[in-house]
């Protein structure tokens, strides 16, 4: 934990990433609110905004966008990462924290 204090006095507590990674999942939210809120939000804007487009062809859909942006060779490359790394940090590295966590 990094302690770092301020000229008013306050006092930050931040956990170090070590720390974050290497602690086991704790999936219950009986202490949190619900994220699933704002991936309905998501959906909802991902949602309106390609319908939007559709309907008045004004703009292009996401998916054209994706297509259109990943022809090129050096911007294309760079979105695929990011999109893998999103993609990997959704799905498969709760499945590889899991793991290692029931080794300990």
């Amino acid at each position: 934990m990094v302690v770092k204090k301020f000229k008013n006095g306050t006092v930050f507590h931040r956990p170090k990433l070590s720390d974050v990674v290497g602690t086991p999942l704790d999936l219950n939210s009986l202490d949190k609110k619900s994220g699933l809120s704002a991936w309905g939000i998501l959906a909802l804007g991902i949602i309106v905004y390609d319908i939007y487009a559709i309907k008045s062809e004004k703009i292009e859909t996401l998916t054209r966008s994706f297509w259109r942006i990943t022809e090129k060779p050096k911007i294309g490359n760079i979105f695929i990462g990011v999109w893998l790394g999103l993609t990997f940090h959704l799905l498969i590295e709760k499945l590889i924290r899991k793991a290692y966590n029931s080794k300990l």
